[in-house]
């Protein structure tokens, strides 16, 4: 790794570890390598160091493989025989499906939201686009990141929705590796804030219909961006 990528790859070994102090060191192992593969500190096809990771977490090479393993069904990492493990590649096509599955279930969710979600959910809500707000205007494009997240979560966990939520998870995990891609680009949190205000606002006016519009649009400039990268950046992708 060049040295950028080693101190991105720190910091979201430090943060995968705060998040998870209470948890088993595999568990801190496998939320650090899954944190650096997803947020582009491991690039695609990095080798994975088992040594290093037994040194770095104090545990054995059998919970190392135990957590790569456990990567490796979620496809984020290939482990191959003769090659170790590293990093997976970036499909494209698998993109493209990625991002139908979740148009078609957050298009749904925000239907039920406008719905039932009640005046506190709400608030909250409104809260998130608050600070999603402040993190623009300091340029905190990390924590913008973060809410943006959130606010999607918000949806499912305050309606209860959890096996929903099961199914959105693991795509949310595969496309956090484009749209950590994307988020650098011009312009791009300016037109996603306005997206998610434009989402809150038909949910707290309990119109269905228009939610389901302004969702449509925020995922669908998101593809947009996407077909715009990938002409501008060939090879970033497989096909």
């Amino acid at each position: 790794m060049d040295s950028r990528s080693v101190g991105r790859f720190s910091g979201a070994t430090s943060a995968a570890r705060g998040r998870r102090a209470g948890g088993s060191k595999v568990d801190q192992a496998y939320s650090a390598l899954k944190q650096a593969i997803v947020s582009g500190a491991l690039a695609p096809d990095t080798p994975i160091d088992k040594n290093e990771w037994c040194a770095t977490f104090d545990v054995s090479r059998l919970s190392i493989t135990t957590a790569i393993n456990r990567l490796a069904f979620e496809g984020l990492v290939v482990v191959e025989p003769q090659r170790g493990s590293y990093v997976a590649r970036i499909h494209l096509e698998d993109v493209r499906q990625w991002m139908l599955m979740r148009r078609a279930l957050e298009i749904e969710v925000v239907g039920v939201c406008a719905v039932n979600m009640s005046d506190q959910a709400i608030a909250a809500l409104g809260q998130n686009l608050a600070y999603q707000k402040a993190a623009i205007s300091s340029g905190d494009l990390e924590g913008f990141h973060e809410l943006d997240t959130r606010f999607h979560h918000q949806m499912t966990e305050t309606l209860n929705l959890a096996r929903i939520g099961e199914v959105l998870d693991p795509i949310r995990t595969h496309l956090e590796r484009v749209r950590r891609t994307l988020l650098p680009e011009p312009g791009r949190p300016q037109g996603t804030f306005q997206e998610h205000e434009a989402i809150f606002r038909a949910i707290a006016a309990h119109k269905a219909d228009q939610a389901k519009s302004e969702m449509a649009n925020h995922l669908d400039r998101v593809a947009r961006e996407l077909h715009s990268f990938v002409a501008r950046h060939p090879g970033f992708f497989d096909e």
